[in-house]
């Protein structure tokens, strides 16, 4: 080989080895390159996940122009999630999905809003994704003790009942004064003055003129003389047996044990019969005068035990009582005077003194509970008191008599009252967890709710409670007073109710904001192109009717609920053709609960025609109002024979 070709071989070598290290150097940056921009877009990806899901759901969503429609007053909607609603069928013809239960859509007239039963203010259904994100927790609410503390300032002074006046029952001079400044202890029956008194010396001298004759009469009205000026019989003895004028003078005596504080004399005045010589009080029992404000005088009562702190002894607590309410209240401040009675045997406590006072009331002491606490703790036999004041039944939390006359049921030593048969045989089966919940009120606990749980509207206290997995109802309440965190539940719920403790506000607000929501709130027709299918609301039945009664019922069908395993179960007992009414059917026209939730469904017959109940409460009120009964089921079984025939 030749100097020129080893030249040219080498420098196509270097030429080689330098191109290939420019590839090694690219390829090692597009390596990492790649890394990186995969981080990129999984990070995109997962901050974006909501946009995405939002984006996907809106191109793969059927519109009414890829579809038949249904008519242009009708639309398609979920019954479990009525946010999902479609305005015609699928291009092929069929009833479109709900794409997050899977059930066919029911059909509706557009812009009715799904009815719910009275009592309850809104219903709400949440997916889980939701629920989390919103950061809703539940809470079983049950009896607690509950104690509302009521704080106020006063100034210590003396007790009133406990002052006594130190009277001469004569006049004269007041020749030694015994207790000669304020202030000073004294005890019952100390001498505090001593009086020399012309009108006592001549009494004296008329007794001893009269003991001198035999006339014991004229003795007797002698000596009565003397006792009516005070002087003690072995005072006027002493009279009688001394000849020296110095024993006429008369001790004055404190009548009662305590403390000086005022005197009124000085030594050489001059007194009258009837005059205030010292003013005694006993320090014993001092009280404390206070103010409390008008909404917390409900909470005391006459013998309240009270605490109380002074400024000068502030680890020091004196336990006392209230002693009087006064009746009649500062216009002014709105506030209401009363007075408290401590023990002071020590003499720690004096007037003047500014004092800290806390009062504490078991909630159930009060006025507004005293009712539901007698309800608890007394037996009825007048079945009519009893219904009265046990108000709900316990299997289902109707109100006694919304379903006919109240049956009792003797269970566990006790009546209790249902509001249908259908409730007894769950009674029965857990009869401890029933009966508990129709008492909310015992002599220690009260029921309680979070204070987190209770949205208040101003008009009405709302707490949405979760009657099944991601399904909230607002139910309006009764509260009480506020201790701890917690409300004291007057009415409204029970013992078991599983609540929103944590996001009820984020649930009031979907029921407000949801599109689905809006058409039952304002008026508006949900479809579409606005609804999520994340949620949906509800409203109740006085809210939802803007027209006769005839025209709001054309909603509840069977659109308002689904049959469950366990009520399908009990339909199946029935012969072939009354399942297939019962199933058309779905609900019992007097409580719009499935057929089948309260045991097996009973038949109301009446010109060749039936209507099924849930339970034999309801039988009374089909047979009265038969003609609106009957049209009401012919319409939801006409509405369900059509959607499923259109299924088909």
């Amino acid at each position: 080989m030749s100097i020129t070709e080893s030249r040219n071989t080498n420098s196509n070598e270097r030429r080689k080895s330098r191109w290939t290290g420019v590839v090694f150097a690219f390829r090692m940056v597009e390596v990492r390159l790649r890394f990186i921009a995969i981080l990129v877009g999984l990070g995109l990806v997962i901050g974006y996940w909501d946009a995405i899901e939002n984006y996907w759901d809106r191109f793969t969503r059927p519109t009414a122009s890829t579809g038949m429609t249904s008519g242009t007053d009708s639309e398609y909607y979920c019954p479990m999630d009525p946010a999902v609603i479609r305005d015609g069928l699928e291009p092929n013809g069929t009833v479109p999905k709900c794409g997050i239960c899977g059930m066919p859509l029911s059909l509706r007239k557009k812009g009715s809003p799904t009815i719910l039963p009275p009592g309850i203010v809104g219903r709400v259904t949440l997916t889980a994704n939701k629920v989390r994100m919103a950061g809703i927790r539940t809470s079983e609410i049950s009896l607690r003790p509950m104690v509302q503390t009521i704080r106020t300032v006063g100034n210590v002074d003396y007790e009133e009942r406990r002052r006594q006046n130190v009277v001469s029952r004569f006049g004269g001079y007041v020749e030694k004064l015994l207790i000669d400044k304020t202030f000073v202890p004294v005890s019952k029956g100390d001498p505090v003055a001593e009086i020399y008194s012309p009108e006592l010396f001549a009494a004296a001298q008329e007794l001893k003129i009269a003991s001198e004759f035999s006339d014991s009469q004229m003795r007797q009205a002698a000596r009565e003389k003397i006792q009516l000026l005070g002087v003690a019989d072995s005072e006027i003895d002493a009279m009688l047996q001394s000849n020296d004028r110095s024993s006429f003078r008369m001790l004055v005596r404190s009548p009662a044990s305590g403390i000086v504080i005022k005197k009124m004399i000085q030594q050489g005045s001059t007194i009258t019969a009837g005059q205030v010589l010292f003013e005694v009080v006993d320090i014993s029992i001092m009280r404390i005068e206070a103010d409390v404000f008008e909404r917390d005088l409900s909470t005391l009562h006459l013998g309240q035990s009270i605490v109380a702190t002074i400024e000068s002894l502030p680890n020091r607590e004196f336990s006392g009582k209230l002693g009087l309410i006064y009746p009649e209240l500062n216009r002014r401040t709105r506030t209401n005077r009363v007075q408290f009675e401590l023990d002071n045997e020590d003499g720690l406590l004096r007037s003047g003194m500014f004092a800290s006072i806390r009062i504490d009331t078991a909630v159930q002491d009060t006025e507004l509970f005293h009712e539901l606490t007698t309800t608890s703790t007394s037996k009825n036999t007048d079945p009519e008191v009893a219904i009265a004041k046990q108000k709900v039944c316990p299997v289902t939390g109707a109100k006694l008599g919304s379903m006919g006359k109240p049956l009792p049921v003797d269970i566990e030593g006790r009546t209790v009252f249902i509001c249908c048969a259908g409730c007894e045989k769950k009674l029965k089966e857990d009869p401890k967890k029933f009966v508990s919940r129709i008492e909310t009120v015992t002599d220690t606990e009260v029921l309680s709710v979070p204070e987190t749980a209770v949205i208040d509207t101003g008009d009405q206290k709302i707490v949405y409670i979760e009657r099944e997995e991601n399904v909230f109802e607002g139910v309006e309440v009764q509260l009480g007073p506020r201790a701890d965190g917690y409300y004291a539940v007057v009415a409204g719920l029970l013992p078991g109710d599983k609540v929103a403790a944590a996001g009820a506000f984020l649930i009031d607000a979907e029921t407000r904001l949801n599109p689905s929501a809006s058409a039952s709130y304002f008026g508006a027709s949900g479809n579409a192109s606005n609804s999520s299918g994340s949620s949906s609301a509800t409203l109740p039945m006085a809210a939802a009717s803007t027209g006769s009664k005839e025209k709001s019922t054309d909603t509840v069908n069977f659109a308002a609920t689904r049959l469950t395993d366990v009520e399908l179960a009990e339909l199946a007992k029935l012969n072939a053709a009354e399942q297939l009414l019962a199933k058309l059917q779905v609900l019992c026209p007097v409580t719009m609960e499935p057929l089948g939730s309260m045991g097996t469904p009973f038949s109301v017959k009446k010109d060749n025609e039936s209507v099924f109940i849930c339970c034999e409460g309801c039988r009374s009120q089909v047979e009265a109002s038969w003609a609106e009964s009957i049209a009401m089921v012919r319409r939801w079984r006409e509405s369900n024979a059509k959607a499923i025939g259109t299924a088909k």
